[in-house]
C-alpha cells in the first residue's frame, strides 16, 4: 500500500480537528473577543452550515478539475485561513474566517478519497479508502483534545496555529509524494442532487440530520456544561481525548452491528440508547451529592451508543441507490454537517435562555425526532420495496 495515502490522511486529520476543535476552545474565544456563549456557537454553526451547503455545489464546480490539485486547493486556502484565525481581531473576522474554511474544506474528503480509490488495485480499496477516513476518526481521538491542551497551555491562537501547521505538512507530502491523475467524471450539480428525488433517500438524510443535531446540542457547549463542575483546561481536554476513543470504539461496533442486524436496527438502537443519556446529563445538575465523574462517565457511554450510527446511516443509503454510492455518500455528509449546524443553533438558543442544565433535554427532544423519522424512512422503503416486483 503506498506512503502515499499517508499524506491523505494527514489532511483529513488536520482538517478533522478544525472542525471539531473549536467546541473544546468556546469559552476562551467567547472571553477573548468580547461576545456571549451562545454567540460564539455560531463559529461551529455557521461552519457546519456552510459545509453542508457548500459540499455539494463546490464537488461539482471543480469536478472537472484533477483530483491532486484540487486537494492543494482545497488544503492551501484552509491553512491560510487557520493561520489568519490566530491572528482575528474580532469575532466577526473570525466567523468570516471559520466559513471560508468550510467552503473549501469540503472539497477535500471526497476528494482524497477518489484519489485513493485510483492508485490501489480494485481489491486494495477498501483498505485504501479506510486509511483516509481513518484520519478523521483519530482527529476526534486525538486532535480534538491535543488542539484543546494547546489552547489551555498558549491561548486558543496557538491551537489555530497548530491546525496551520498541520494543512501546511499535508499540503507539502501531497506536492510533492502523490502523482498527478486524470480527471475523474464530470458530474453537474443537477446530478449530484438527483438522488434526492427519491423519498427514501430524504427520509435517510433527515434521520442523519436529526440524529447528529441532536448530539451537537450538547457537544457544542460540552465545555460550558463541565466549567462549573471544575473541569477545564487540561482536564477538559482529558475528557475530550475519552469521548474520541469512544467514538472510534462505537464506530467500529457500528460496522459490526451494521452487518449483524442491519443499518436500521443500528440505528434505532443508537438514538434509542442517547435518549436515557442525554436526559441524564440535564438531571445531573438537580441530583444531590452527584459526583462528576458520573458525567464523565456519560461522555464515555455516549460516542460509543451514538457512533455506531455513522457506518449505519452510510450502509442503508448505499442500498437505497447503489448506482449512486459516491454522490449519496457526498449527500450524507452534507446531512452530518446539516446537523452539526442545527445542533448549534438549537444549543446556542438554550444557553441564552434557560442555561447549559437544559442541553440535555434539547437534544434528547432532537433525537426524539430521529425517531419519529426512522420510523417514516422504515415505512417509505417498505412501499418501495413492495412496488419493485410490479415494475
Amino acid at each position: 500500500m503506498s506512503f502515499a495515502l499517508v499524506w491523505l490522511a494527514l489532511g483529513t486529520f488536520a482538517i478533522g480537528t478544525e472542525s471539531f476543535l473549536v467546541a473544546g476552545l468556546l469559552p476562551e474565544i467567547a472571553t477573548d473577543v468580547g461576545v456571549s456563549l451562545d454567540s460564539a456557537g455560531h463559529l461551529i454553526g455557521w461552519f457546519a452550515a456552510t459545509y453542508a451547503v457548500a459540499a455539494p455545489i463546490m464537488a461539482a464546480l471543480t469536478g472537472r478539475f484533477e483530483r491532486r490539485g484540487v486537494l492543494l486547493l482545497s488544503l492551501a486556502v484552509f491553512t491560510a485561513a487557520n493561520l489568519a484565525a490566530a491572528f482575528a481581531p474580532d469575532f466577526h473576522t473570525l466567523l468570516i474566517l471559520r466559513i471560508s474554511m468550510a467552503v473549501f474544506a469540503c472539497l477535500y474528503t471526497p476528494a482524497a478519497g477518489a484519489l485513493a480509490g485510483a492508485m490501489v488495485p480494485p481489491e486494495q480499496r477498501g483498505r485504501a479508502l479506510s486509511i483516509v477516513v481513518a484520519g478523521l476518526t483519530v482527529a476526534t481521538a486525538v486532535g480534538v483534545p491535543f488542539g484543546t491542551a494547546i489552547g489551555d497551555l498558549f491561548g486558543w491562537r496557538m491551537s489555530f496555529v497548530a491546525v496551520a501547521a498541520l494543512g501546511g505538512l499535508a499540503f507539502l507530502g501531497i506536492a510533492v509524494g502523490l502523482p498527478r491523475m486524470m480527471p475523474p467524471m464530470v458530474l453537474s450539480l443537477r446530478q449530484r442532487l438527483a438522488p434526492l428525488g427519491m423519498p427514501a433517500v430524504r427520509y435517510s438524510l433527515l434521520v442523519t440530520v436529526l440524529w447528529v443535531g441532536g448530539a451537537y446540542v450538547l457537544y457544542t457547549f460540552l465545555a460550558a456544561y463541565f466549567m462549573p463542575r471544575g473541569i477545564t483546561g487540561l482536564g477538559f481536554a482529558a475528557v475530550l481525548m475519552l469521548f474520541g476513543c469512544c467514538a472510534f470504539a462505537g464506530n467500529l461496533f457500528g460496522g459490526w452491528s451494521t452487518d449483524r442486524i442491519g443499518g436500521r436496527a443500528t440505528t434505532r438502537n443508537a438514538v434509542l440508547l442517547l435518549l436515557p443519556i442525554f436526559v441524564v446529563f440535564s438531571l445531573l445538575p438537580a441530583i444531590p451529592g452527584a459526583a462528576v465523574w458520573l458525567a464523565v462517565a456519560l461522555v464515555g457511554l455516549w460516542p460509543l451508543a451514538g457512533f455506531s450510527a455513522a457506518p449505519a446511516r452510510q450502509a442503508l443509503l448505499i442500498d437505497l441507490a447503489p448506482q449512486s454510492a459516491p454522490v449519496v455518500l457526498a449527500l450524507n455528509a452534507s446531512a452530518l454537517y446539516a446537523g452539526c449546524a442545527l445542533g448549534a443553533a438549537v444549543g446556542g438558543l438554550v444557553m441564552a435562555g434557560p442555561g447549559p442544565q437544559l442541553l440535555g433535554w434539547a437534544g434528547a427532544g432532537i433525537e426524539l425526532l430521529a425517531l419519529l423519522a426512522l420510523g417514516l424512512e422504515h415505512q417509505v422503503r417498505r412501499r418501495r420495496l413492495a412496488a419493485v416486483p410490479a415494475e
